[in-house]
């Protein structure tokens, strides 16, 4: 099996060698490395450059002039992908040593998976290693559609990173510019819909947390995401009502409830005047959704602790 490891970058300067050396270090190397940058304002396009001289027949460098998203940035690096295998990796994120090995072996067993996905860590800033996403239960294997539209995941979060055939990717289509977030579900209910998928009980990468990303978001951003998952994929979520209507409705009000809760704590930790009252209005919005006594909450409320790592994992 060939597999192309694809490194998407993007103003990561302080991560991207450590992303980059990862998986060089793997013990199945892939057939090819592409690194493409999204036009990034920092040191980040020197670092490629710099590695692209020195395995010049390993790594395929792409250094846009202008910034295109991320959306963009998945799907060039699916149309370049030479290999019979691809698996993607953020520049501030790093995969362990035998990630793509196990990986490989598993999509090579019996039952022959399309995809296969791993535990991961998820960590500090700094590379610390905080908590595993798949601790405390077991994903789901094989056809996982509705837990994929529930994202019904541990630490309510998707699987990242996983290993898959080119032409499971190419066969649903590319990555819809329609999201700004969440593209990454989109693309991944498309694929549970067709495609099966394997999981590795032990972790193989690990999920650098910095304070970007979605949390800088409003949570009516997200909030108007759920609403867009459910208008693309109305005709799924109809074909399913009769065996997982209930599971569905429930699953996706407490992901709205969590995102509301998760906003509420957000004011609370950062203060601004009137925080109480902004943060208990939140509070409020999920409760439509979900009742949730958040004891969190009300101590960021009282007190103002150091923000946990493990905002997701309630």
């Amino acid at each position: 099996m060939k597999i192309t490891a694809c490194i998407t970058a993007y103003n990561q300067q302080d991560f991207l060698a450590e992303a980059i050396e990862s998986v060089l270090a793997q013990t199945l190397r892939p057939a090819e490395i592409l690194i493409i940058d999204d036009a990034s304002s920092d040191d980040s396009p020197a670092i490629i450059t710099a590695y692209a001289g020195r395995y010049p027949e390993l790594i395929s460098p792409t250094l846009r002039e202008q910034n295109e998203g991320v959306v963009a940035t998945f799907n060039h690096g699916l149309d370049a992908a030479g290999g019979d295998a691809i698996s993607f990796l953020a520049g501030d994120d790093r995969w362990l040593p035998a990630k793509l090995e196990k990986e490989a072996q598993r999509m090579a067993a019996a039952d022959r998976p399309d995809g296969v996905y791993g535990d991961f860590y998820f960590t500090r800033a700094d590379g610390r290693r905080t908590f595993r996403w798949a601790e405390k239960e077991r994903p789901p294997e094989g056809q996982i559609l509705p837990q994929v539209l529930a994202r019904d995941f541990p630490r309510r979060t998707l699987f990242r990173a996983e290993l898959a055939d080119v032409r499971f990717w190419r066969g649903i289509g590319r990555f819809d510019p329609a999201f700004d977030l969440y593209e990454d579900w989109d693309m991944h209910i498309r694929l549970a819909a067709h495609f099966r998928y394997a999981y590795v009980a032990e972790p193989l990468s690990e999920y650098r947390r910095h304070g970007g990303g979605l949390s800088t978001v409003p949570v009516e951003a997200h909030l108007a995401v759920v609403d867009q998952i459910e208008r693309k994929y109305a005709s799924l979520f109809e074909t399913l009502d009769a065996t997982y209507g209930p599971y569905l409705r429930r699953k996706l009000a407490s992901w709205r409830a969590h995102l509301w809760r998760q906003a509420a704590r957000s004011v609370a930790v950062r203060r601004p005047p009137g925080f109480r009252a902004e943060a208990l209005r939140r509070y409020a919005r999920s409760l439509a959704y979900q009742f949730w006594p958040d004891p969190r909450l009300a101590w960021y409320l009282l007190r103002r602790p150091d923000p946990p790592h493990d905002q997701d994992s309630e």
